[in-house]
């Protein structure tokens, strides 16, 4: 993974566990768009851990992440 991609994954993994939660993903998503055009996350952040945790842990690792943050360059993840 790249260095990037590590900062960017670790600035969102706010307890520093190595995974990322569905609460933490939330809060990314949150503070990236005004609260009005977001609304209720839940159903957004329950089709990104659909796709993107693969291993179905219930946690996004910093492998799952960066195909997530390669598709929402929102996060920080575009070069």
């Amino acid at each position: 993974m790249s260095e990037r991609f590590e900062a960017v994954f670790a600035q969102y993994d706010t307890d520093g566990d190595g995974q990322l939660t569905v609460d933490e993903v939330a809060a990314a998503i949150a503070g990236m768009f005004p609260a009005a055009e977001m609304g209720d996350l839940s159903g957004l952040v329950r089709a990104l851990f659909a796709e993107f945790d693969t291993d179905g842990n219930g946690f996004l690792s910093a492998d799952e992440f960066v195909p997530l943050a390669k598709n929402l360059p929102e996060l920080g993840g575009d070069d």
